[in-house]
């Protein structure tokens, strides 16, 4: 090999490793000067021009007189986007021998679905009302040879927003055309109702439509965050089954791993990591061993108070004291989602 060529390809090496080491950051980097810049002498305008002194246009009424309040304050952190949004999720929640589906979306675009549902399984429809958001099933003959049945689909506005449940009630022919409260038969309801949440998670995008059903009211002003310090809770004014139901959908969707739950104690063990302002990236980690932030365990309580009345309480899971500006920022995300 000439000499000329060991010069040619040890030139490549040494412009391969200065790229490689700039890459790394440990060439000096300018884009943080302009914070070390200094302050200079005003600019001298020339004889004959004059300036104006910039003016708000919009300014604040009575702004002159305020007075900032005493004391420190600490400013959390921006919130993350959370990772379940814009993922659709269906959900079959359960509550003794009742259940119905949860799922993302508005009653109507879930009214699509239940009819494309109803067609597909052909089950004719008898009764259709779209203001109540309603649909009843003709009777049908099982082929168990048990007595003609028929189905009631309610769809109903959920507890946050752009939410929608299904509920479904199974009636058994006796002589008379009213609907029981409670389905006969609750495992056979259950299978419907597991059929019907697969179907729809299957279709999932495949049917934009979205039907006229207009749900009158909604659920703002029925969920508060009220007391100060560690009597700090939610107060949730809804039934108990979709208060449980929002309260666990509520905390996968603000970033909590529920670890385990139980409606006999009326608790969740949740899992949270707080966000932060800045990840140090890997070479910062490499070099000065930043860690990640460490790993919260809550434990949230809905305390039942009234027949449509509970209260949602905070607390670690091994008995330590929040600190009351955690607390109200915990509950206020657990809040938000909540709608």
């Amino acid at each position: 090999m000439s000499m000329s060529m060991r010069r040619s390809g040890f030139r490549l090496v040494t412009i391969g490793l200065c790229f490689s080491l700039g890459a790394c950051g440990l060439f000096y980097d300018r884009g943080e000067d302009y914070r070390q810049a200094e302050l200079s002498q005003p600019l001298k305008l020339p004889p004959g021009v004059s300036s104006e002194t910039l003016g708000d246009k919009y300014g604040v009424p009575g702004i002159e007189k305020h007075k900032g309040l005493p004391g420190q304050f600490e400013v959390p952190p921006p919130e993350p986007i959370s990772r379940n949004v814009g993922r659709a999720e269906i959900r079959i929640q359960s509550l003794d021998d009742k259940s119905w589906i949860l799922m993302d979306g508005s009653p109507g675009q879930v009214w699509p679905q239940v009819r494309g549902f109803l067609n597909e399984a052909k089950m004719n429809v008898a009764r259709s009302d779209v203001d109540q958001g309603i649909l009843e099933t003709e009777w049908l003959n099982p082929r168990s040879g048990n007595v003609p049945e028929r189905y009631r689909f309610r769809i109903e506005e959920g507890v946050q927003a752009s939410t929608a449940e299904v509920h479904v009630t199974q009636s058994k022919q006796d002589g008379t055309d009213s609907w029981p409260e409670k389905s006969p038969d609750p495992a056979r309801t259950q299978e419907l109702i597991k059929l019907l949440a697969q179907y729809m998670a299957n279709s999932e995008g495949k049917n934009s439509a979205v039907s006229v059903l207009a749900k009158k009211g909604g659920t703002k002003g029925k969920i508060f965050l009220e007391g100060e310090g560690e009597y700090s809770h939610l107060r949730v004014q809804l039934p108990y089954d979709r208060a449980w139901g929002a309260l666990g959908l509520a905390l996968e969707k603000a970033g909590f791993e529920i670890e385990d739950s139980s409606q006999n104690v009326n608790k969740f063990w949740a899992s949270y990591v707080p966000p932060q302002t800045e990840k140090p990236g890997w070479f910062v980690r490499f070099f000065t061993g930043a860690t990640k932030p460490p790993v919260a365990r809550y434990v949230i309580e809905m305390k039942p108070i009234a027949e449509e009345e509970s209260l949602v309480y905070l607390n670690y899971q091994k008995g330590r004291r929040l600190r009351e500006a955690e607390r109200q920022q915990v509950l206020s995300r657990i809040m938000g989602y909540l709608y």
